[in-house]
């Protein structure tokens, strides 16, 4: 009997990019994995109806996104707080908390394993790319006060207590156009990228960069500047 991860440990932009369009109902979902994959079965289309589900309840998606069978849309608001344009593809997690706004550009990839975290606002640019294990949080995650943290953890095991609300430190992050967030980079609260501005592998960016450049390291330093040849030699098809 195949195991219902057979799929998905092959659905890996690596292998060969899977990703799909919203299906009209399971035997659709079906039929477009059997174009890619074919010991796909039942399992694996309802996990492709779902996860799409996930993202029209919890976003304003734009026409021909595309979703891979490990992307997630956590929205924890009481509307769809998230907007992805059009020809975008996801294959991470994408997470909004109660207050949270994200915003995804057109043409924006959001590979395998990351996650983009939002609790006050996300911006993603147009033909931005985020690699592999790319994580861009515009929040602290947890309070830096200890006992707060402790408390915050007991609440998430289902502890119930009557203390104030938790504080955690939030600002918002802002990702120009055409940038290249490179694998396994971190990209931290309340700074800016902006366009074109590429981001070196396995970075830690915790303070804005300007236009047009490529940084990295822990912290993130400036490289150098791109040429006007690097940024513009093309001109992209609208």
């Amino acid at each position: 009997m195949k195991s219902p991860t057979t799929l998905t440990g092959t659905d890996h932009a690596f292998a060969n990019g899977f990703a799909f369009e919203e299906p009209a109902n399971p035997e659709a979902a079906l039929a477009a994995l059997r174009e890619k994959v074919v010991l796909a079965d039942e399992r694996d289309a309802a996990l492709l109806v779902a996860v799409w589900r996930q993202f029209r309840e919890g976003a304003d998606v734009g026409p021909n996104v595309r979703l891979g069978l490990g992307a997630r849309l956590i929205n924890l608001g009481q509307q769809r707080q998230a907007r992805i344009e059009g020809d975008s593809v996801i294959r991470g997690l994408l997470r909004i908390e109660r207050e949270g706004r994200m915003e995804i550009g057109r043409f924006v990839y959001v590979g395998d394993g990351v996650i983009v975290s939002a609790q006050e606002s996300v911006r993603i640019g147009e033909a931005t790319l985020l690699a592999h294990g790319v994580q861009v949080f515009d929040n602290n995650s947890h309070p830096i006060n200890a006992v707060a943290r402790e408390i915050q953890f007991r609440r998430m095991v289902g502890v119930k207590d009557r203390s104030a609300p938790i504080q955690i430190d939030a600002a918002p992050v802002e990702i120009g156009k055409r940038c290249w967030i490179g694998m396994n980079s971190l990209v931290m609260k309340g700074l800016a990228i902006g366009n074109d501005s590429i981001v070196a592998a396995g970075s830690m960016v915790s303070a804005s960069l300007p236009e047009g450049v490529i940084a990295g390291g822990n912290p993130a330093k400036i490289i150098r500047e791109l040429t006007a040849e690097e940024r513009a030699s093309v001109t992209a098809p609208r």
